[in-house]
């Protein structure tokens, strides 16, 4: 959620409720008992399989009171879920709830202003940057009302996006990182996030090795330091 950043006088920007397009929140809960064919659009477990679970209310993911009362809402709508999930598919005759997370799935909170903040058009004219750490091919998943699929191979995280303007001695790593909306929606995917997780985390090594502050990496090193390790950034 960026809270070092934004107690560090970082600036930076947020959605709160229904202000304007963002991921919602919800839960995520696990299914046992199964049985036979089912056309449940769910993640098979070893032990059961995982699905899409309510929403909360609409909350600000960085405030305590908010976040609990999404808690609350979301685990009152489970049981709900689950029985009109059983009217409508088959094979869960037998089924039930068999475990549900810690915690509700909070999709996103800020967005921390860096030296570069990725576009609409960047993502979707697949830009390319010198300073590439990582790289995103995933769909753009709710912004245009439909889950939009790049043209493209994929666009550049450039390694400014991980630097906050004015603060100093600071990467940002995930879903955080200083981007507009409908890029968010396609990097916030597992595979980009822990590409950007590695750049800032060798890149906040490299800093703390050279005696830099981190917007004073060689991203050339950082660059081989990543392709090294097997990160593909198309050089």
């Amino acid at each position: 959620d960026a809270d070092v950043v934004a107690r560090a006088g970082a600036e930076f920007w947020q959605v709160k409720q229904d202000e304007a397009p963002r991921l919602s929140d919800a839960i995520m809960y696990r299914i046992a008992g199964l049985s036979g064919e089912t056309d449940l659009h769910a993640c098979d477990t070893q032990n059961g399989t995982v699905v899409w679970g309510p929403g909360g209310y609409m909350h600000d993911g960085t405030d305590a009171v908010e976040l609990t009362r999404s808690e609350i809402d979301a685990r009152l709508k489970t049981a709900e879920h689950f029985q009109d999930l059983r009217k409508k598919h088959s094979g869960m005759e037998n089924a039930y709830v068999a475990e549900t997370p810690a915690l509700i799935g909070v999709r996103q909170t800020r967005f921390v202003e860096g030296e570069y903040k990725l576009t609409a058009e960047d993502a979707l004219e697949g830009a390319r940057f010198d300073d590439v750490v990582a790289i995103s091919s995933c769909a753009i998943i709710h912004y245009y009302g439909y889950r939009r699929y790049l043209e493209h191979e994929g666009f550049d995280i450039p390694y400014r996006a991980l630097v906050p303007n004015a603060v100093e001695g600071l990467l940002v790593a995930g879903r955080c990182i200083s981007s507009e909306q409908q890029p968010y929606e396609s990097f916030r995917a597992m595979a980009p996030i822990m590409a950007i997780g590695q750049a800032a985390g060798t890149g906040a090594a490299l800093a703390a090795q050279s005696g830099t502050a981190p917007r004073q990496v060689d991203v050339g090193d950082l660059q081989r330091n990543l392709m090294n390790k097997g990160a593909e950034l198309r050089m």
